[in-house]
């Protein structure tokens, strides 16, 4: 399989500050990475820099063989633009923590807007998709809905629905449980769930373990801007080599 994400030697900081030091990641086809780590180690930044919302200060990312940045011979990083930049943004979609949706639009307009408005797609077949997806989140009776009516719950649905309708070929995942209790939170999870079975390729920044295990392939654990342990989910999770690891899980379990 190849790879759909490539990331080399990302560094980024903010001022004087160093949030990623040097990490490394790349995600193939139908695999679906957790992040996981303590707050502030660099997981969302690494996302945001995959998705393009923040711009790194060295190493480079690819999106299959197009090159979205690299660094030149004088240290100094380079973005594709134009066209380019154009079909790569088209490779990922994002679901945030807080959703993100717009109010004034209904779920139907949250979720066909950017297909029609971005991606200048035939109307008839992106409102067809849409309906489609819809009734894949459990929210076809919704279409006319405004955000403010639904629960947070169904709203990350929303969200989820938004990002599949450009039929991006990877999902970046940003802690999308964190703003719900408990109970909502486990209808989104069986969401992502489904659409790891159905080998839908997604990066995950996840503070739920036991969530982790059940879809991930893979699982980095990140701290202090670097990769401090990675491998399969039962390795990671189940037995750590490194005693960081250790010491965040058991935190976690306490």
């Amino acid at each position: 399989m190849s790879n759909i994400l490539t990331m080399n030697n990302i560094q980024k900081s903010f001022g004087e500050l160093e949030v990623i030091k040097d990490i490394s990641v790349s995600i193939k086809q139908g695999d679906v990475l957790s992040i996981i780590g303590p707050s502030g180690g660099g997981k969302s930044t690494l996302l945001r820099c995959a998705a393009m919302l923040e711009t790194i200060n060295g190493g480079s990312i690819l999106y299959g063989d197009k090159k979205a940045a690299w660094t030149e011979d004088n240290g100094k990083v380079v973005y594709a633009k134009g066209k380019d930049m154009k079909e790569i943004k088209n490779y990922f979609g994002l679901v945030f923590q807080n959703f993100n949706l717009f109010p004034h639009f209904s779920v139907l307009k949250n979720i066909t807007d950017a297909p029609l408005r971005v991606q200048k797609r035939n109307k008839d077949e992106v409102m067809a998709e849409a309906e489609v997806l819809l009734d894949k989140m459990g929210l076809k009776e919704k279409a006319d809905s405004y955000p403010y009516q639904l629960s947070g719950g169904q709203q990350q649905r929303v969200a989820i629905a938004r990002a599949l309708a450009l039929k991006p070929q990877i999902l970046f995942f940003d802690e999308p449980t964190s703003a719900l209790d408990p109970e909502l939170t486990a209808e989104v999870l069986r969401v992502i769930r489904q659409l790891a079975e159905e080998n839908m390729t997604m990066a995950i920044v996840t503070h739920e373990m036991n969530f982790a295990r059940l879809v991930s392939d893979h699982l980095i654990f990140i701290d202090g801007g670097v990769i401090v342990e990675q491998g399969s989910p039962d390795q990671v999770l189940g037995n750590p080599k490194m005693e960081r690891t250790r010491a965040f899980l058991n935190k976690l379990e306490q």
